[in-house]
This record gives C-alpha cells, sequence and structure tokens, in this order.
C-alpha cells in the first residue's frame, strides 16, 4: 500500500457529491454459519486462511472536505494455527493521510453450535512513527482460533491523487476480491491489469451530472467495478523476478487533470519530455562533467593507446576511488564532484562518475536506468520515473557493448550487480532520445571442477579437488571467502559434504578479480564399505539433491538473470584386484528451443574410471509454458546424480 504523493490537489472545485458510490461500501456483519463450519478449502487443501470476501471502494468524500476516500473491508477464515497471521493486520499512512473508522469482530462456534462475537476494542489499535513521512497502524484481532472468521473495515483519506494499486492476489487464496470507484471527470488515470488471473467483473461507466462546478455546471464522473472470483494463492518459487510483476491487480496511474477554467496539468508524459526531465531534475545535468575528470585523472590512464584496456583502466580507477554506501537512488541532489571528494557515494553517485571518466577518455558511453529485482519491472508504455532505482552505465568499443557497474569492488569489467539485472533497462541518449535494451553480461556463468582421486583396498579416496568459477559464479564465491576466515569457510564446506575431510586448502586469483577463481582442495574421502565392497557417488561436490521448481503450476517465467555452465570432471582409480560396478549410463537430453543440455559421458580402462559432467542453462529467462521442461530436466539431473558407484574385489577365474 505504499503511496508516493503525485503534489496534485483539488482546485477551486467545490460543491461536489458523492452520488451514493459512499453507499456501494461493503458493511460489516456477514459472517455466516457456514463459514464459521468450514474445516478446508475445497479449492485449496492446504490454504491456512482463505479471503472469504474483500472490496474497496474509492469517492470523493464530501464529508471530508472533499478529499479522496477508500473504504475497506475483509473477511478472512482462519484454518490452521499457521493461518493466524492474517489476524494482524497493518496499514501504511504517507504524509497527511489519516485512518478512521476502524472498526472489527471476531466470530467462532461455540460447542453449542453457538456463534460468539468478539469486538475490536481502540484501545488495541496502535499507531507509530516509521519515517518522518510515514506511519503505520496496526491492530490484532481478538480470541482467535482455527476455525475462527475475522470481519473488520476501516477508511482511509487522502489528499493525493494516487489511487493504490488493488490487489486480487496474495499469499493466501480468495473467494471473491472486489474493488469499486467513482472518479471526478476531471481526473484522468492510465488503468492497466497486471497478473495472468482474467477479470471475471470488469465495468467501466460514465455516470451523468455527479459533479457540481459553480459557474461550469454538472459533471461527470468515471464509475469502474472490478473484481476476481476463486483466486489461488500466489506461490513464490526460486527463479524469479519481483513477484509485484505477476500478482493479480489493477493499477492506476495519473495522466492528467483538468482545472475549472480549462487548463490541463499533464502527468504522464512521453520518454522526449522524461529524458530532458532526468537529465535536468534528477540527474541534476550531472552529466557533463567529463572536464572535471580529465583534470583529476591520472593522464597515464587517459593515455592508454588500446580503447579496451582505457577503459577498464578508467573503470578501474572509479571502482578503487569509491565506496558505495549502500544506498541506491539519491535522497538529495547528485553531487559528483563532492562524492568524489569524500570518496563515498549512492549508486548514482558512482556511476555517474564512471559515466564522466569514461568520456574524458573518449569511450562511447551510455547512463541505463534499471531498477532492482525486489522491484517491478518499469512500466514501459509510458516514463513513471520513480519506478527506476539504479544507474548502470553502457559502454561501446569496437562494435562490442559492456554494462559496467562501479558499486562493488569485487566486480570485474562486464559484469553489474546482479541484483540490478530486472528486466530492459532504459538507455539514455540524450542526443537521439532514450530506448529499451536488454541487459545482458558478456561473461557466462561457469563453474569448472576436476576430482583426481585413488581409492584403496581400506576404502579411503585421497586426492584433489579443483574448482574454477567464472563471471557471477566466481563473483559469489569470491564473496563468500572475503567475508569469512578461511576456517570458517571449511568448517562449512566439511559440514555441506560430511563424507570429505580437507587437508589442505589454497585459492589462486581471490584479488585478481579479472581471472578466474581457482579453489583447490587436498582431501580424504570416506566411501561406505560392505564387506571387502565400496560404495561411493562419483558427482562428489557436483551433485545436485534439490529441484529448485516444484509448483504444479507456474503463470510466470522463470529468470535465472544469466546463463551458467557447470562441468565436472572425475578420475577414480581402484585398488589392485578391484573393479568397478552400477557404472552411470551415458546419457545426453537438450531442453526445447535450445535452452540448455546435459551430457553424461563414462569410460573405464582398467583399474581407471572417468567421469565426464556437463549441464548448461543457455539462457537467463524461459516462458511459463518452458516450466515444466525445466522442471523435469533438473529431475533427470538429480535423478542421475543420485547414484552409488560400487567397487568390489574382482572374481577369480
Amino acid at each position: 500500500m505504499k503511496r508516493k504523493m503525485l503534489g496534485a490537489c483539488l482546485s477551486l472545485i467545490v460543491g461536489m457529491v458523492a452520488y451514493g458510490q459512499r453507499s456501494l461500501s461493503s458493511k460489516l456483519n456477514q459472517v455466516t454459519k457456514k463459514e464459521l463450519a468450514l474445516q478446508v478449502y475445497p479449492a485449496d487443501s492446504t490454504a491456512r486462511a482463505v479471503v472469504l470476501y474483500e472490496h474497496g471502494n474509492y469517492y470523493v468524500d464530501e464529508k471530508r472536505k472533499f478529499k479522496k476516500t477508500t473504504d475497506y473491508y475483509h473477511k478472512v477464515k482462519i484454518l490452521t494455527k499457521e493461518g493466524a497471521d492474517k489476524a494482524t493486520v497493518s496499514i501504511q499512512l504517507y504524509g497527511d493521510e489519516k485512518v478512521h473508522g476502524i472498526k472489527g469482530s471476531t466470530y467462532n462456534l461455540t460447542q453449542a453450535g453457538q456463534v460468539r462475537k468478539t469486538v475490536l476494542v481502540k484501545d488495541k489499535i496502535y499507531e507509530k512513527q516509521l519515517t518522518s513521512k510515514w506511519r503505520e497502524v496496526t491492530f490484532t484481532m481478538p480470541n482467535i482460533k482455527v476455525g475462527s472468521v475475522i470481519e473488520y473495515r476501516y477508511s482511509i483519506t487522502s489528499p493525493y491523487s494516487k489511487i493504490d494499486d488493488w490487489y486480487f492476489q496474495s499469499d493466501i487464496p480468495k473467494v471473491k476480491s472486489k474493488f469499486t470507484a467513482a472518479i471526478l471527470g476531471n481526473w484522468k488515470y492510465k488503468i492497466r491489469s497486471v497478473g495472468y488471473l482474467p477479470l471475471t467483473t470488469n465495468e467501466v461507466k460514465v455516470r451523468k451530472n455527479c459533479v457540481y462546478m459553480p459557474g461550469l455546471g454538472m459533471g461527470d464522473c468515471v464509475v469502474l467495478k472490478y473484481g476476481i472470483a476463486n483466486i489461488p494463492a500466489f506461490e513464490e518459487e526460486k527463479h524469479m523476478l519481483s513477484a509485484e510483476n505477476f500478482k493479480s491487480k489493477v493499477a492506476f496511474v495519473l495522466s492528467s487533470f483538468t482545472h475549472a477554467d480549462g487548463r490541463v496539468d499533464k502527468y504522464a508524459k512521453t520518454w522526449k519530455h522524461a529524458d530532458s526531465r532526468l537529465r535536468r531534475d534528477f540527474l541534476d545535468n550531472q552529466v557533463s562533467k567529463k572536464g572535471f575528470f580529465k583534470r583529476n585523472m591520472p593522464s597515464s590512464i587517459l593515455e592508454v593507446e588500446n580503447p579496451l584496456t582505457r577503459a577498464e583502466e578508467v573503470y578501474g580507477y572509479i571502482k578503487e576511488h569509491y565506496t558505495w554506501n549502500g544506498k541506491y537512488w539519491p535522497s538529495q541532489k547528485v553531487r559528483i564532484k563532492r562524492a568524489f571528494a569524500e570518496k563515498t557515494g549512492n549508486v548514482f553517485d558512482i556511476n555517474l562518475s564512471l559515466f564522466n571518466a569514461l568520456k574524458a577518455a573518449d569511450i562511447e558511453t551510455y547512463l541505463v536506468l534499471s531498477s532492482t529485482r525486489n522491484r517491478a519491472v518499469p512500466t514501459k508504455l509510458h516514463p513513471i520515473i520513480n519506478e527506476f532505482n539504479y544507474l548502470l552505465v553502457k559502454v561501446v568499443v569496437d562494435g562490442q557493448v559492456y554494462y559496467l557497474d562501479a558499486t562493488e569492488k569485487q566486480l570485474p569489467f562486464g559484469l553489474v550487480q546482479f541484483k540490478a539485472i530486472n528486466g530492459d533497462g532504459r538507455v539514455l541518449d540524450f542526443d537521439k532520445g532514450s530506448f529499451w535494451e536488454e541487459i545482458t553480461m558478456k561473461k557466462v556463468a561457469t563453474e569448472s571442477i576436476r576430482a583426481k582421486l585413488d581409492i584403496d583396498a581400506s576404502g579411503e579416496v585421497t586426492g584433489v579437488l579443483t574448482r574454477t568459477t567464472k563471471g557471477y559464479k566466481a563473483l559469489n564465491k569470491r564473496k563468500e571467502l572475503s567475508r569469512v576466515s578461511e576456517e570458517a569457510y571449511l568448517d562449512e564446506f566439511e559440514s555441506r559434504y560430511p563424507a570429505i575431510e580437507v587437508d589442505s586448502f589454497k585459492v589462486d586469483n581471490l584479488k585478481e578479480i579479472a581471472k578466474p577463481l581457482k579453489e583447490n582442495f587436498k582431501v580424504r574421502i570416506s566411501s561406505e564399505r560392505n564387506n571387502a565392497a565400496m560404495a561411493i557417488n562419483p558427482f562428489l561436490i557436483s551433485q545436485r539433491t534439490i529441484n529448485p521448481f516444484k509448483l504444479k503450476r507456474r503463470d510466470y517465467p522463470v529468470d535465472f538473470g544469466y546463463a551458467r555452465k557447470h562441468f565436472y570432471r572425475l578420475e577414480l582409480t581402484a585398488p589392485e584386484g578391484y573393479v568397478f560396478e552400477n557404472i552411470p549410463q551415458n546419457m545426453a537430453i537438450k531442453l526445447p528451443n535450445k535452452g540448455g543440455s546435459m551430457v553424461v559421458n563414462v569410460a573405464v580402462q582398467g583399474r581407471v574410471l572417468r567421469l565426464f559432467c556437463k549441464w548448461s542453462i543457455e539462457r537467463s529467462a524461459y516462458s511459463s509454458t518452458e516450466y515444466f521442461a525445466l522442471k523435469a530436466f533438473f529431475n533427470k539431473l538429480i535423478k542421475k546424480q543420485d547414484v552409488l558407484l560400487k567397487i568390489v574385489p574382482k572374481q577369480k577365474g
């Protein structure tokens, strides 16, 4: 329920009449015995709670100085102990917004079959200040038990023009969800439906003569009614963008406001207008500071002849100069000269500095607006600037495109923070006009594991494991190694792989981030014994045991963020007089549409078994129709790696 003031107020419009819209708001005391007797929701037997009915009703409230009011009504059935969390309600308020009319009751059935009603009391309603502009009002419904039905309503009155999005879908199922509104004709909104569930109610009408304006006469209202019935819970799963992109809702963006004298204030601008505003207001004309960086960067960097090497040198200099303060969108005007002097800044300070420094080095450079993966993908239909909270830099060298981000010291040239890969980015070309572009990384994330092991007659396995990582795999591993001591890192490694004991450990290229990271383990491994026979899983630390995809249905796409490849090579030598049994069979499968592949090859020569396994995810994103192929792919990988290779005495004769 986040609200951001758009700064528009009612102008010279008086004598407005709500004309009955308020009467459409849902009233309390709608709980039935049938609802109280419900023990399991038939459409979802696993549900911890279910919304039986909810309704939001928006209108201009003449009783509250013609401010905008939304009346909220909720009726929820508690089905399990875990569902009791739905009895606690949080209301977020921005600025001058007010909540009023909070009322509610909890209904339970007694053993005698009588309905017992417990009313929410006012002194159990709490308010606290969250920030200078945000407040939170909370209450918990009383006397909650498994089987309770809670019913409550409240109203929020706002002086602002923002209409909150109405979410039909949440983490629990809903029987019915409805939103109604009467919007004055001089307020124009762009309205869009988000998500994969179709609206079962979708009505837009014009109500004549709903507003009287002195000197102008009667005005019209747009009356909306949206609803969905039998709504499944939204289930989140790994490898997805923010759920804000996929939960079914109706979203409102103010387009324009017409004053009583006919003047029109436009809020939904074109990208041409947005580009100018971005440069002037949000980037505060900080895109033309290349002279400053020409004077302040070492001249040796600017004199490098090779353009790619020169770009890499500039990137390294800015990245080492700054320390990111953890902030994204600036809370105040960007001042890169000040940030440069202080050697710290937010994402915009740092990457604007990088942009200007690259310009100073005569590198073709652009700014790219993005948003982090915990937020909705920015709308493409029209510019909504506050949907962006991240800034990247795009460079073009010898026709090759690289995306850069100098906020993280361990990021190599050509990678950005993973959290900033959230759909397409908006490339800001202030000469030719901005445009959308897919943000793709040049470096493929790879993990390559080599194991050279010997097993003796006692069942002890000894040898070396080498793990080499590149791209995001190396970045994540470097972060992990930097966070903890070597002892703690190895303790965690041995906890994850309890059959492995590390005798020695060495890391190559930990600080040389442009090179692959290489981990070298000298290990001893316990095998399973059954008399003289021994058994070991040959995939060792490359074995996958959990499928990230478990849903019976997934209506939203899979987003890995980047392509990835995994290689595993094993050379295992058996003791004299032993042979291998239960050897994994060769296998090769492919995902549809060139989406990926898996190959397993095994060969035995004398006492030596050589195993090669490769699997790859070739794209960053997959449609929901490809979901079951991905799910089956990982199931096959897990099944293939769930094997015990046996090493047994060779039969005589």
